[in-house]
Order: C-alpha cells, then sequence, then structure tokens
C-alpha cells in the first residue's frame, strides 16, 4: 500500500530546515499505522506543489500498488493539486468531506479496482482519518470478519468542554479501576500537536451538540493501537 505526502515546505527528519519548512511526519505516521493493520506500507516520498508532478506521482502510484494514501493536498486551497491530478488520471471521487473533527478535507475514491484515500495535512487529522475510515478498509482487503471500528464503553476521569458543531473526536489516555475504564481527555487537542498524540492510546467520540460533559458521564471511545 502505497503512502505519498504532498507539499514543498516538508523536509525529511534531520534536514535542515529553511523558512517555513517543516519536518515530514504523516507518512511515519501512515507506515506504522499500516503496519499495525496487517498491510505492507511503502512510503513514496515527498511531492512538491507543482501539478505535473502530482499527475506522474500519483499515476505511478495507482499502477503499483492496491490501495493509495496521500496526505495533504485535498482542501481548497491553491496549493491542494490533490483531487484536480487524480480526476484527470480516471480517479472516481466517491466522497469528498466529512463532518468529523478533526479530518473533515478527507476524500476517497476508486480507479480500476484501486482504492484511494486523500488524507488532510494535520498529523492528528490523519491520526483520526486513518482509525475511522482507512484501517476499516485494510481490514476489509484482508478479509477480517468485522472490518468496522469498535467502540467501547468508558467514564469520564474530568469534565469535557468542547465547542461540538461536528462530531468530534478527542485523545485521551485510559486507565482501569475496577471494571470501568476512564478516560482522561489530553490538554492541547488542535490538529497540528502531533507530540502530545504520543501520550494517547484513546479517541473519545463527542456528538455534535454535546458542548459540555461531566466527569463520570459515559461515552464512547475507540482504542488505538
Amino acid at each position: 500500500m502505497g503512502i505519498l505526502v504532498t507539499g514543498s515546505e516538508l523536509r525529511r527528519p534531520g534536514e535542515p530546515l529553511g523558512p517555513g519548512e517543516i519536518y515530514e511526519s504523516n507518512g511515519v505516521l501512515l507506515a506504522a499505522a499500516l503496519q499495525s493493520a496487517g498491510a505492507v506500507p511503502a512510503q513514496l516520498g515527498v511531492v512538491a506543489d507543482d501539478p505535473d508532478e502530482h499527475a506522474r506521482a500519483i499515476e505511478r502510484a495507482l499502477l503499483g500498488f492496491d490501495m493509495l494514501i496521500t496526505s495533504g493536498g485535498a482542501s481548497v486551497g491553491p496549493h491542494d493539486l490533490v483531487r484536480a491530478a487524480q480526476a484527470k488520471l480516471g480517479v472516481e471521487e466517491i466522497f469528498w468531506g466529512v463532518a468529523v473533527k478533526p479530518g473533515k478535507p478527507v476524500a476517497f475514491g476508486v480507479r480500476r479496482g484501486h482504492l484511494v484515500f486523500n488524507l488532510p495535512g494535520n498529523p492528528v487529522s490523519v491520526l483520526v482519518t486513518f482509525e475511522l475510515l482507512v484501517r476499516p478498509a485494510v481490514n476489509a482487503l484482508l478479509g477480517l470478519p468485522e472490518p468496522l471500528p469498535v467502540f467501547r464503553r468508558g467514564v469520564l476521569a474530568g469534565p469535557v468542554r468542547r465547542n461540538a458543531q461536528r462530531h468530534e473526536f478527542v485523545r485521551a489516555r485510559t486507565r482501569r479501576e475496577g471494571d470501568d475504564i476512564h478516560l482522561e481527555v489530553l490538554s492541547g487537542q488542535e490538529s497540528h500537536m502531533i507530540v502530545r498524540s504520543g501520550r494517547a492510546d484513546a479517541l473519545v467520540s463527542v456528538e455534535a451538540g454535546e458542548d459540555e460533559l461531566a466527569q463520570g458521564d459515559e461515552v464512547r471511545f475507540l482504542a488505538l493501537g
């Protein structure tokens, strides 16, 4: 399964950074996630923000892999070139945009039996959309009898206040107390804060409209890893 990361501002870990440049982390994240799901990942490198380079890289990936996962370039900005390049290559877009936070600008398409997932560029958005959308697809391809995400029940270790205009998935840490699983929602929930995700082992589901949840409230959560 191929992983293609987009963005002229991205540099490999360890390379010197210039003004406006950042280290590429989504390829590493996706490779580890695919391995944990039982798939064989192939990191195809970083594609610069150029339409022709996008088209060449995506075409090569579609010929060589059963599934292509891209990161970045799937929104509506001037440097978001992935979906247009795919359309010219004959990828049929099944949907674009999901009502979840983080991870709204995500797309899925198919071409000649090949699956294509376009994930956002923010690392936490990549984590969430992988668990909700990509991992179930990998599970189905591997023939698992129950490929969909399995949500469990737990109780909040403290109050949670969110502006839940969309269905939100917040990172949390679990601990068991007797028969109950308690969930401590972590600080720093912004979608670029990937370092904070290192402590998380769960995603707590907060439905749209649930602005305040109290300590001890029962919630659904998805275990990570």
